[in-house]
């Protein structure tokens, strides 16, 4: 048998071993008998060809320990049931079925006192049992009337608070319910972040004083909050100073967001009317149905100039008087300064004077420095902002971008501060427009009203009251 020779070669990457077999010289035949003289002739065996060379085994692999042992788990038994499709809509989307949310009894909260009175409910004053923390719960009674069921106003302000997340804007903490057993909840709960003031409280009540510096950085405040839902193509449709809430650290809070929607160009008819009464833009009063977010910024206006004067600006008792309030106010629009009324307002030609001795003039600055506490206040820069948030034309009327950008009555001096800075040392614990005596007055007022209508009627809804939309 041949001698076989095996050499390892080492190479420089891995350090691997490759085997080469080298074929070893062919030794000489061997040496035969004596001859005489002629050598014998021997054939050659046939050359045989070397056997392969034999693989390596590989190397025992090392049992892993019991304890790294992977488990094997039994096969299910086969099923004739198949697998759930997931519905999609027609963009293709998946639709995600989410387990519905167990919500907590309002029995975890000790109802105290009344904070306010809305169209489906009524608002009270909470205190966690647990963490003794202060809410505000707001009633939805469900079963106020047959026709409405769960208010859809209701619903939108769930949807939309829970969308938006800004320090100008009420936050709503939790949805809590009164359970009845095997039934129904009766009424539900909207649990809001608790305040001690709002508006409408602290310009009726005269123990509480008021500076430039409070009027400065609660204008600010509510124009930032105002942007931000804007931007988020939000509309209010119910700003006024009982929905603006104010807490004792001086921060600023838009809430009662019933009747909020979402919005975009394309929406050519939308619910009129909305807005109370005495914050309503004069498009809306004058029949528009196709409006933006520009609405808001009419009464942010009016909500400005109350300030100054600790009333409300313009106070009509329906809309015929309010739409004519606001023309003694603001003068007469004209076809130069609002080339679009006639597409904007579809009843401008009832109310259009038809001579221009009948074109009443502005008169805004006189009436925002008559009667007021602190003339000095109102200076030329103040009355410029309201003037331009009281534009009639909805499309020169500002944005609360450019307000807060472009109004030099925030910068002049007194410049406008953080709520941080502001004194809120007021002398009152608490001042909501409930507690005020003209509330308590007009809610005596709707009582005697209903007392007094014929059974089964429904009471006629307060002035400046919007009906809910459709």
């Amino acid at each position: 048998m041949r001698s076989k020779a095996i050499s390892n070669v080492s190479t420089a990457a891995g350090m691997s071993t490759v085997t080469t077999m080298v074929q070893p010289p062919r030794p000489p035949p061997p040496p035969g008998p004596p001859s005489n003289g002629h050598r014998a002739h021997r054939p050659h065996p046939p050359r045989s060809r070397p056997p392969p060379p034999r693989a390596r085994p590989p190397a025992p692999r090392a049992r892993p320990p019991a304890t790294e042992r992977p488990v094997a788990h039994p096969r299910p038994p086969p099923t004739d049931e198949r697998p759930v499709k997931m519905p999609r809509l027609s963009n293709g989307r998946v639709v995600k079925i989410m387990k519905p949310t167990v919500l907590r009894d309002v029995a975890v909260y000790d109802k105290m006192h009344q904070l306010g009175k809305g169209t489906f409910g009524d608002v009270f004053m909470g205190a966690d049992k647990q963490t003794k923390e202060i809410v505000a719960l707001k009633m939805i009674n469900t079963q106020q009337e047959a026709n409405y069921g769960f208010p859809i106003t209701t619903i939108r302000e769930v949807k939309i608070l829970k969308a938006l997340n800004h320090p100008n804007i009420v936050k709503l903490k939790e949805i809590v319910t009164s359970k009845e057993q095997n039934s129904i909840p009766k009424s539900v709960y909207l649990v809001f972040e608790y305040h001690e003031y709002d508006l409408t409280g602290i310009l009726g009540t005269r123990d509480i004083r008021l500076t430039q510096d409070h009027i400065k950085s609660w204008s600010m405040q509510l124009l930032q909050g105002v942007h931000y839902m804007h931007v988020n193509q939000i509309i209010h449709r119910d700003l006024k100073s009982a929905n603006i809430l104010i807490g004792k650290n001086g921060e600023l809070k838009i809430a009662d967001w019933g009747l909020a929607r979402t919005w975009n160009e394309k929406m050519e008819k939308l619910t009129n009317p909305v807005i109370t009464l005495w914050y309503r833009p004069p498009e809306l009063l004058l029949g528009s149905k196709k409006y933006s977010p520009k609405i808001d910024m009419w009464s942010v206006g009016c909500i400005i100039a109350e300030m100054f004067r600790r009333s409300s600006l313009l106070t009509g008792s329906n809309e015929a008087s309010q739409i004519d309030l606001i023309f003694k106010t603001l003068g007469h629009p004209t076809v130069e300064e609002f080339p679009s009324i006639h597409e904007v307002c579809p009843q401008w030609s009832k109310h259009a004077p038809q001579t221009k001795e009948q074109t009443l003039k502005n008169r805004l600055s006189e009436t925002l420095k008559s009667r007021l506490p602190n003339p000095r206040w109102v200076t030329d820069n103040a009355i410029d902002l309201v003037q331009n948030l009281l534009a009639y034309d909805p499309a020169k009327r500002w944005d609360a971008k450019t307000a807060c950008a472009r109004s030099e009555y925030f910068y002049e001096e007194p410049c406008f501060k953080p709520a941080s800075e502001l004194s809120m040392k007021f002398g009152v614990k608490a001042a909501h427009e409930w507690g005020l005596p003209s509330r308590q007055a007009a809610e005596r007022e709707m009582q005697r009203r209903r007392m007094n209508g014929s059974k089964g009627a429904k009471p006629a809804p307060p002035a400046g009251k919007p009906r809910p939309p459709t």
